[in-house]
């Protein structure tokens, strides 16, 4: 039994022998007033003096409840201070910026591929103009796209300005916060390469690629692939 419940039940024990006693008092003194023997005053002046006592002893153990709530009160503020320590050293400043340092590496290493590969589209599709390649698909506005090996590559495509945007968005779908960038209708091709990775097929991954679900998968694959799954 802890101190608190200790000292609640005694405080308990001593109110209830005071209200026995006192319903034996009242009714000594009824019997005094009906003119009885003088052994009910005797009784009488034994139980004054008996619930003078028990009187006391409730004062004592009320006390002594004030101060087991007291200790109660002080030992539940330190487990809420030592639980908030905790909680909160995990997500620390400290934490939080080297998190943050990671997340600006990370999107930039991603700007800086786009902007490579985009580099490249433009420099490989103005050889192949000048060389009169019929790889060249297009090569005025709007368009400009040229293949290799079967595979299209356009101008634009790839802009770092999107993938950072939708990584970004990802990230606000899945932990519900608001105010996340404005990104295109559907998924990207990118998107849909890493969506493969995770088993799921183009065209499942254009249908899903506006849901809440689709950002998850997105934010699942980045962190697997982190963490070494691939």
């Amino acid at each position: 039994m802890s101190g608190l419940t200790e000292a609640q039940q005694e405080l308990a024990d001593t109110r209830a022998e005071i209200a026995e006693m006192q319903g034996v008092i009242d009714t000594l003194e009824e019997q005094v007033r009906e003119g009885e023997a003088a052994e009910e005053a005797q009784q009488l002046a034994e139980r004054y003096g008996l619930k003078r006592l028990a009187e006391l002893r409730q004062e004592a153990a009320e006390r002594k409840l004030a101060k087991a709530e007291a200790a109660e009160l002080a030992r539940r503020r330190g487990e809420a201070e030592a639980a908030a320590r905790t909680d909160l050293g995990a997500a620390s400043d400290e934490v939080i910026a080297a998190r943050y340092r990671a997340a600006l590496a990370a999107l930039d290493d991603l700007a800086e591929v786009c902007v490579q590969r985009e580099t490249a589209v433009r420099t490989h599709l103005r050889a192949f103009a000048e060389l009169d390649m019929p790889n060249v698909v297009a090569n005025t506005n709007p368009q400009f796209i040229f293949r290799l090996d079967g595979t299209k590559f356009e101008v634009g495509e790839r802009k770092a300005q999107d993938l950072v945007s939708r990584a970004i968005n990802r990230v606000y779908a899945v932990r519900g916060l608001s105010g996340a960038p404005r990104i295109g209708i559907g998924s990207s091709p990118v998107e849909r390469l890493v969506a493969a990775r995770m088993g799921v097929g183009e065209r499942q991954a254009r249908e899903q690629a506006d849901t809440s679900g689709f950002a998850r998968l997105m934010v699942s694959a980045a962190r697997t692939e982190t963490e070494g799954g691939y």
